[in-house]
């Protein structure tokens, strides 16, 4: 059963502010902005910062991050008056609700430990999951959802484990670039000097990155050959195909982003595109409990 228009829209909203959050992080990260408001929760002691680049980037992630706890809690309070008998709405509206307050601690405690690389990779973590808590409300809310009478068979239980292997390689790709190991491979497939493996510390973390997405394009290709045997929900096939799509681009932008020098621009794209990779890979592990009526591919 479908809810109302309005409360359909404000989960889309919150949905499209999360990854908006997670890809301004990534700036973030990648401009090494992350002390530019060194203190928490004001900036530079004020309200309103001084106008220089890694404070306005800082600071715009704050901004972004305070809108989208708006948007969580009304979708909560939405949740909790009109659809609290529906658990798939509310619970996760709640979860959300506990990620957020506990990101913006963590957000704090990143900034007042100096970027401790731990705590921004919870930081990280706590934002996908989020992004999760959201794809699920957003689905209930627009198809209706319940996990009754269907079994867990590769359909269901492959793309999650390729969704999980995403979010570790997020993970990995998210300590690449806390440890300043973006740079320390300058080619690409292979590493310095044509090398195919290195033993120096930067070197095999962002090598260790790389066999990561090897691994994750495994687990993709596996729930991919499953999601296109028959039968299967159309919708189902396209989000498989979609995370595959997303996934080319990443490798390809990750490339040319070692190719070209690291800009900022390519860097930040690849985020973009790892995420949504992450939430296609999620909403396919969830259409098929989807209730809304949908014709299956022979």
């Amino acid at each position: 059963m479908n809810t109302g228009p309005h409360f359909r829209y404000l989960t889309l909203a919150t949905l499209l502010g999360t990854f908006a959050l997670i890809v301004l992080g990534g700036v973030v990260r990648i401009t090494d902005s992350g002390l530019g408001c060194p203190d928490w929760p004001l900036c530079h002691g004020k309200i309103i910062p001084p106008f220089d680049v890694a404070t306005l980037i800082e600071y715009s992630h704050r901004l972004v991050a305070a809108t989208l706890g708006l948007l969580v809690l009304a979708t909560l309070v939405v949740a909790w008056r009109r659809y609290r008998s529906r658990a798939w709405i509310f619970w996760p509206a709640l979860v959300g609700l506990v990620l957020v307050i506990g990101q913006s601690g963590l957000g704090g405690a990143a900034v007042l430990t100096e970027l401790e690389t731990y705590v921004v990779m919870i930081h990280m973590a706590m934002a996908q999951a989020l992004l999760a808590c959201f794809i699920l409300i957003s689905i209930d809310a627009w198809r209706g959802f319940s996990v009754a009478g269907r079994r867990l068979d590769g359909q269901v239980l492959l793309p999650a484990v390729a969704a999980l292997g995403i979010l570790l390689l997020i993970l990995s790709g998210s300590y690449v670039a806390l440890t300043g190991a973006a740079g320390a491979c300058n080619q690409w497939p292979l590493c310095q000097g044509g090398k195919l493996w290195v033993v120096s510390e930067l070197p095999l973390i962002h090598v260790a990155h790389r066999i990561a997405s090897i691994i994750a394009l495994a687990l993709l290709g596996v729930a991919a050959w499953t999601a296109f045997r028959p039968p299967t929900r159309p919708d189902m096939r396209l989000m498989i195909l979609l995370a595959l799509t997303l996934f080319a681009a990443q490798v390809l932008v990750g490339a040319l982003t070692v190719w070209w020098g690291l800009p900022t621009a390519l860097r930040a794209l690849h985020v973009a595109l790892a995420t949504a990779t992450w939430a296609a890979l999620v909403a396919a592990t969830l259409i098929p409990f989807t209730t809304a009526k949908v014709r299956r591919l022979p």
